[in-house]
């Protein structure tokens, strides 16, 4: 994570490091989620760097692991669709591929 607070960026036309974040501001804010990628772009980053998984139905979005179960409240809504990939994982999961984005869009964080 790059912070500028302290540290003003060159004025236009002069160099500067090309800042790039991973999940946003994740050393401030829990990764992947609009705080962190505010956060980021508050403190100048060019590049916000995530890990992208989709939906059932071909909605792209910035999580870390496509099996949502373990940080997202999916174990309890959608305990019936718990699979096991094993190219993915060795274990059972709920996996972003296999809900729709109005199924994940119900989801908390936790």
């Amino acid at each position: 994570m790059a912070h500028s607070k302290g540290n003003p960026l060159p004025p236009p036309g002069k160099s500067r490091p090309l800042i790039i974040t991973h999940n946003g501001a994740s050393g401030m804010f829990a990764g992947s989620t609009d705080l962190a990628y505010q956060e980021a772009i508050k403190d100048a980053a060019d590049i916000i760097d995530c890990t992208v998984q989709m939906s059932k139905d071909g909605t792209a979005f910035c999580m870390h692991s496509a099996d949502i179960s373990s940080s997202t409240t999916a174990a309890t809504a959608f305990a019936s669709k718990a699979s096991t990939v094993h190219e993915i994982q060795n274990k059972s999961g709920i996996f972003s591929f296999d809900l729709s984005w109005s199924e994940i869009a119900t989801l908390k964080r936790m």
